[in-house]
């Protein structure tokens, strides 16, 4: 029984630690939540490359502050969507909210 609860404690402990992880921004990067509620599938423009998202999906984004996140056109920048800031960490973006 002993070994049982320590086995469950020692899995708990392992849940959380990488819930924690997966969730906090490397140290100088901002992390938003960019939801596709556009109903049409879109691709995005990081500055670096491009990410496509289906309709209805939703994606994490980790850039460092003061980056830009785009519309993709033909596979270059198109329309500015937000531009990374510190207090926008954690926060989620809906695509129809810039998409006009």
């Amino acid at each position: 029984m002993n070994k049982t609860i320590q086995m469950l404690a020692l899995v708990v402990a392992l849940t959380t630690t990488t819930l924690l992880v997966a969730f906090k921004a490397p140290q100088g990067e901002v992390c938003i939540k960019v939801k596709n509620d556009t109903g049409a599938s879109v691709t995005l423009h990081t500055g670096k490359g491009t990410a496509p998202m289906n309709s209805g999906a939703a994606k994490d984004f980790c850039m460092e502050e003061k980056s830009k996140l785009y519309f993709a056109d033909k596979g270059q920048k198109g329309k500015l969507i937000v531009e990374f800031t510190a207090d926008m960490n954690k926060k989620v973006i809906k695509l129809s909210d810039y998409k006009k």
